[in-house]
């Protein structure tokens, strides 16, 4: 049975020829009723108490767990994010080297070219040099002609002799 501080300054008790002092009884009754009452506050106070913690582990349970979940969400992004660099690393080296490839092929390509070229121009330069040294030749042989006429029939026949015809200058 439950007891409450009123019940018990309410109890009375029968009385008997050798019984107890009623008004100790009565003082016994109101300090228990007066303790249970300080105790019972207590509890309450102490339930409640319990309820609010309660509430706040609660609450502190529910942010660890989002905290949780919000690090796990960063470190899958953070990996994501870091394995998307990776791959564009990648691409932009694979990107690197195909421009590379590219511009050594241009720059081989250009250096045929200009070997060519060269080849070419110094096949006119040898060309040229020949053309010239004849035409100095059949110069030379022309003014010896010119000079042997001018001596006498002997030489013209000299310049013939050589094989030059004056008139088929180069």
């Amino acid at each position: 049975m439950k007891l409450t501080p009123l019940e018990i300054r309410k109890m009375d008790f029968s009385r008997s020829l050798r019984g107890y002092n009623p008004e100790e009884v009565r003082a016994f009754l109101e300090t228990v009723a007066d303790q249970i009452d300080i105790l019972q506050r207590d509890v309450n106070d102490f339930s409640d108490n319990v309820v609010r913690l309660e509430t706040r582990l609660a609450d502190f349970q529910m942010m660890e767990k989002t905290l949780q979940e919000t690090l796990l969400k960063a470190e899958e992004s953070a990996h994501r994010s870091r394995a998307d660099s990776q791959r564009e690393a990648e691409i932009t080296m694979r990107e690197a080297e195909v421009e590379a490839q590219r511009i050594l092929a241009e720059g081989r390509n250009a250096s045929e070219r200009l070997k060519t070229e060269i080849l070419m121009l110094q096949d006119r330069r040898d060309s040229f040099i020949k053309k010239l040294k004849y035409l100095l030749q059949s110069q030379t042989d022309l003014i010896d002609v010119i000079e042997g006429n001018e001596s006498g029939p002997e030489t013209g026949q000299t310049g013939r002799a050589h094989g030059n015809d004056p008139t088929t200058v180069g």
